[in-house]
């Protein structure tokens, strides 16, 4: 072993010496996001096994579930940003790999004040219709304590989401300087506040409301004092000030972001709408095995999630500068590492998953082999697509995704209440396997083909012309 390199790559992840070019600085940033990602995630999980139990003995399980359906409800919220913060992620990590700062301030700005616009919207909706709706009813709350406590908290949860919606940005921005180790440090100190507030909260039985403040309250907290870090300190030049608001990056932002926010609708539409289909067709007892088996193998393509909000601005700084070489050898890497990582995972959970859930959960939560089956061959397609998917993104190739996302969840929901009847919950994820395959994997790694075969094509033309 060459232990000179060893330690010359060990001082490059450390930051003690300066990277060599730019790809070589781009895969050191992946590294440094990747470690603080699986930090965070291991946070994220230590404080999730304190928290549920603590939560369900403090509340009880109606008030629980109420508290799962006021989260389900901010979920389908995080749409109304209408794909600005991912179209300021191409946008920013272009403006970046040229090192106009201007731009990505005009950018930012543009985003976050057009971010409260959004929000201002969305509260005269929710104040004109709150007098009409009966959280009560509609939610089917049968305690007295849940009565009572239904609409001061969703009052509580909208109006803590809405004041935190501009500053939702901030680890975007982070990402598009290849700067998502910090935004990854702060997404960790978020879950531990949440889990501080939380412990103080069931000490003093503050009830549900409470819970929400202690939840929601710390991630706004956190979240505007990374804003006040980014833009006072670590980067005050980008603060979004109402001067640098432009009409031409807001049509920009506007353009690509219309397109981000039909693939994210369509995204929600065949990852959450099939709880919905299994328990009306079928039984909501059903339901409970098929959550547990998508839990358990969405860690088989963790990795992949963890690298996509630091690859994909990586790649698009790649694309901005044309450097070819590095953008298909790390589109390589990361399928082949991936696919592998994910593979070996998938065997294990196909082979072991029904024990595990069984000890997990008990007898009853435990899915067919089936499903497991299924579930394993979702996640290796899972793992295959996200590559792709961050080639795409990355270079603006946002039409075809637009397509294959819409035709992919009507398809999937078509599918799913076709094949729930005769074959229960495993016939939807099978629906989910098919519609994917036919309308988003086929095309979608077609027109990746293309788009790096096209830049090597470029940059080859431009070698030959030196």
């Amino acid at each position: 072993m060459n232990f000179t390199r060893v330690r010359h790559y060990a001082a490059l992840a450390l930051g003690r010496i300066d990277p060599e070019s730019g790809g070589q600085r781009r895969y050191i940033k992946l590294l440094q996001a990747l470690v603080t990602a699986m930090l965070g995630k291991g946070v994220a999980l230590l404080v999730s096994i304190i928290a549920v139990p603590l939560t369900i003995s403090y509340l009880g399980s109606e008030r629980y579930g109420l508290w799962m359906t006021i989260s389900m409800m901010l979920l389908w919220l995080t749409v109304s940003d209408l794909g600005l913060s991912s179209s300021l992620t191409n946008a920013v990590s272009e403006a970046y790999a040229h090192r106009d700062q201007e731009a990505a301030r005009r950018y930012v700005a543009t985003a976050f004040w057009l971010l409260f616009g959004i929000v201002f919207v969305l509260a005269v909706v929710m104040v004109v219709a709150w007098p009409f709706i009966d959280w009560v009813t509609l939610l089917n709350v049968s305690s007295t304590a849940a009565k009572s406590e239904v609409g001061l908290a969703i009052g509580l949860a909208v109006f803590l989401y809405l004041i935190n919606f501009p500053f939702t940005i901030i680890a975007k921005v982070l990402g598009a300087f290849q700067e998502g180790a910090i935004a990854n440090y702060w997404a960790a100190g978020a879950n531990i506040a949440s889990l501080v507030l939380l412990l103080i909260v069931t000490r003093f039985a503050g009830g549900l409301p409470w819970l929400v403040i202690a939840m929601l309250g710390s991630v706004f907290f956190v979240n505007a004092m990374s804003a006040i870090w980014l833009f006072w300190w670590h980067k005050p030049w980008l603060r979004p000030s109402l001067v640098a608001f432009h009409r031409g990056s807001l049509q920009k932002l506007g353009r690509v972001g219309g397109m981000f926010f039909v693939v994210q609708i369509a995204a929600l539409l065949l990852f959450q709408t099939d709880y919905l289909i299994i328990a009306h067709f079928r039984s909501p007892s059903e339901v409970t095995p098929y959550s547990l088996a998508w839990r358990l193998f969405s860690y088989s393509v963790l990795l992949q999630a963890m690298l996509v909000p630091s690859i994909w601005p990586a790649y698009a700084e790649a694309f901005a500068l044309r450097d070819a070489f590095w953008i298909v050898r790390t589109f390589r890497l990361n399928l082949t590492v991936g696919l592998a990582i994910t593979s070996l995972l998938v065997v294990l959970l196909v082979m072991f998953g029904q024990p595990l859930i069984r000890v997990w959960a008990g007898a009853e939560a435990v899915p067919p082999q089936a499903l497991l089956v299924w579930m394993g061959v979702w996640s290796i397609i899972n793992a295959a697509m996200s590559p792709i998917g961050c080639i795409l993104s990355g270079s603006g190739h946002m039409k075809g995704q637009v397509i294959y996302a819409t035709l992919t969840a009507v398809a999937n929901i078509a599918l799913s209440i076709l094949l729930v009847r005769p074959y229960g919950a495993t016939g939807v994820i099978i629906a989910t396997v098919v519609a994917y395959l036919v309308f988003n994997v086929i095309p979608a790694s077609c027109e990746a083909a293309i788009v790096l075969r096209n830049v090597r094509r470029e940059a080859a033309g431009r070698l030959a012309a030196l």
